[in-house]
């Protein structure tokens, strides 16, 4: 599947909301002295999206969250071809996220994604990227857990400091997930 870039505004789901929040507030920008990737913005958080073509339906969440996490200096560009982990090409971001379910990653994939990581790229792995990759040690221990099954439920969100600057403009939300159990 090509990369896309999004750049029609639609809403933001509260998941990546969040994930926003992380990336405008520094928790993942590279540290100092990372190489600026090529071909990036110098005002802009480039962020490679990698998502699959399943029920989560990733392609659609980067579409409602694109504009406004543009509006907040971060530049999505989607992909569900796991070719596009290689160095040539993570060397043009500054984060991966990672919202997927492929089970395999082949190993000179997995050199460019810890090389990435381990050279200063930041590595979101938002939902069922703990489902990602199972054949991938070293990438299950970056996540910090493997999925081993969920349930569902409706969920409401409390701020618990909401004039911190990570919080400050978020209203309190419901949301329906499921409730992921993790191994390792």
């Amino acid at each position: 599947a090509p990369v896309r870039r999004f750049e029609s505004p639609m809403r933001m789901p509260a998941a990546l909301g969040a994930a926003a929040s992380l990336l405008t507030a520094g928790a993942l920008l590279a540290p100092p002295g990372r190489t600026a990737p090529a071909a990036r913005t110098p005002d802009r958080i480039q962020c490679l999206f990698l998502g699959d073509d399943r029920h989560h339906r990733p392609a659609e969440r980067v579409a409602e969250a694109h504009a406004p996490l543009f509006r907040r200096g971060i530049q999505l560009e989607y992909t569900e071809d796991l070719r596009d982990l290689n160095p040539a090409n993570l060397a043009r971001f500054d984060v991966l996220v990672v919202y997927a379910n492929h089970p395999e990653l082949a190993a000179d994939q997995e050199r460019a994604l810890l090389d990435f990581v381990r050279g200063g790229g930041g590595l979101a792995a938002l939902h069922s990227a703990s489902a990602c990759f199972g054949n991938s040690e070293a990438y299950l221990d970056l996540v910090g857990g493997q999925f081993a099954s969920h349930g569902a439920g409706v969920f409401a969100a409390a701020l618990a400091d909401p004039d911190h600057p990570v919080t400050r403009g978020f209203e309190p939300f419901t949301s329906w997930d499921e409730t992921y159990v993790h191994r390792r």
